[in-house]
């Protein structure tokens, strides 16, 4: 009990950071900085995918409001995030992650498994992200330079955001 309580402080605190982030760190229009998608990743595992969806969902519109971003565009991206997070894990990390509900640490399932979820977490992200945000009218090679300065500027960010959600033992 104490971990989820701990989990939720953090991840508004969190919320409140990538507000920030938003607002006042645009280094330049080809990065956008998120952290977002590893919050979303690290929701307890006992959290159905539908209340992950709505808690994304509702995250991104929080986000969106209170930041100069486009209204939904947050939410839009998040959500299919909260959608893919249990095959992710499932993925990366194992079916017995999801069975024991447990959370998964670098301590435990080790850098490059953790890095790798991140990683593929962040491409959705941006990938729906960057697609509603340039609408078509951007090229290509604008959307893709924007594509991987992002993910890897929101990777390094999230190894920070991914010490501080994992508890010690």
């Amino acid at each position: 009990m104490k971990t989820v309580q701990n989990f939720g402080l953090f991840y508004i605190l969190f919320v409140v950071a990538q507000m920030f982030i938003c607002n006042y760190f645009n280094f330049s229009m080809y990065v956008t900085l998120s952290i977002l998608p590893v919050l979303v990743l690290y929701i307890p595992l006992s959290v159905n995918t539908i209340l992950t969806m709505l808690i994304a969902f509702c995250t991104g519109l929080a986000t969106d409001a209170l930041s100069d971003a486009v209204l939904g565009l947050n939410a839009l991206a998040l959500t299919p995030v909260a959608l893919l997070r249990k095959p992710i894990i499932r993925m990366v990390m194992g079916e017995e992650t999801i069975e024991r509900q447990e959370t998964f640490t670098v301590r435990k399932n080790g850098f490059l498994r953790i890095s790798l979820a991140i990683v593929l977490s962040c491409c959705i992200f941006m990938a729906i992200y960057i697609i509603a945000d340039g609408a078509g009218t951007r090229p290509l090679w604008f959307n893709a330079a924007r594509f991987f300065a992002s993910v890897a500027s929101s990777y390094l960010l999230s190894l920070i955001i991914v010490k501080a959600l994992t508890p010690e033992k």
